[in-house]
């Protein structure tokens, strides 16, 4: 049963929690990757910002608040997966970053000029505990610290495993540009198309 808000409460709940509902979406969509999952992460994660909105004290960083419920629901799934036998939330990223070899040498371009559905497929590649530190860091524009309370993980821990999530993202994105520019130097008319 939902609680009853005061009208203090809903215009509070309007002012500090419905301007952030789109992170909420993004984010269960990010780290869940299959719409359909992420509506109903997304859809529990509201309502249960709703039965807690009472004890959130006026002040506390709404935002980072409701990722962290977020956060937790979406962790739930992947570790319920895992007990499945299928990828688990905490997946290391080291081995992706050595298969990958890609040097330090990052060329932005590569990932400005890369498509919607080659950032999604090169996003799945990554644990989901990265995948929301990408969304909320690189996509959103939060502060390391911010991200690293909400992903209740320490700052220290959020930026390496930022470095190596974003190496595997370039990695992914590098191959996809090259693919891409092979098929389109093999249809230019004059080009050899062997």
């Amino acid at each position: 049963m939902l609680p009853r808000l005061s009208v203090m409460e809903k215009r509070r709940f309007e002012a500090e929690i419905v301007p952030h509902l789109d992170v909420l979406h993004r984010m269960a969509r990010t780290v869940c990757g299959d719409a359909d999952v992420a509506d109903d992460i997304a859809q529990d994660s509201f309502l249960k910002a709703l039965k807690g909105f009472g004890g959130l004290k006026p002040g506390t960083n709404a935002r980072g608040w409701l990722a962290r419920i977020v956060q937790n629901a979406c962790r739930d799934h992947w570790r319920a997966r895992s007990r499945q036998g299928q990828q688990d939330w905490d997946d290391d990223l080291q081995a992706e970053v050595e298969a990958q070899g890609v040097d330090a040498d990052w060329q932005p371009g590569i990932i400005r000029d890369a498509f919607e559905d080659e950032i999604h497929e090169a996003l799945k590649a990554l644990p989901p505990r990265w995948r929301a530190s990408v969304l909320l860091v690189d996509v959103e524009g939060w502060s390391y610290e911010e991200a690293a309370d909400s992903l209740e993980i320490a700052p220290g821990t959020l930026r390496s495993g930022l470095h190596r999530a974003r190496r595997v993202l370039y990695g992914k994105l590098k191959d996809s540009a090259g693919a891409r520019q092979s098929r389109t130097d093999q249809t230019e008319p004059g080009k050899d198309a062997t």
